[in-house]
C-alpha cells in the first residue's frame, strides 16, 4: 500500500483515530487527547485492551 498524500497546508493526522485534526470537533480532540495521555502513561496494554 502507498502512504497517502501530504498535506501542504500542514494538517496533522490524528494518531488515536487516524483523522486529521483539523476535522476534529472540540469533543473529539479531548476525547483523543485523553486517550494519548493514557497510552502514553502505559503503552502495553493501557488502551483498553486486557
Amino acid at each position: 500500500m502507498t502512504e497517502p498524500p501530504k498535506s501542504s497546508s500542514g494538517d496533522e493526522i490524528c494518531p488515536m483515530c487516524k483523522r486529521l485534526k483539523s476535522k476534529h470537533t472540540n469533543e473529539e480532540m479531548l476525547a483523543c487527547s485523553r486517550k494519548l495521555l493514557e497510552f502514553k502513561k502505559n503503552p502495553t496494554g493501557g488502551a483498553g485492551i486486557e
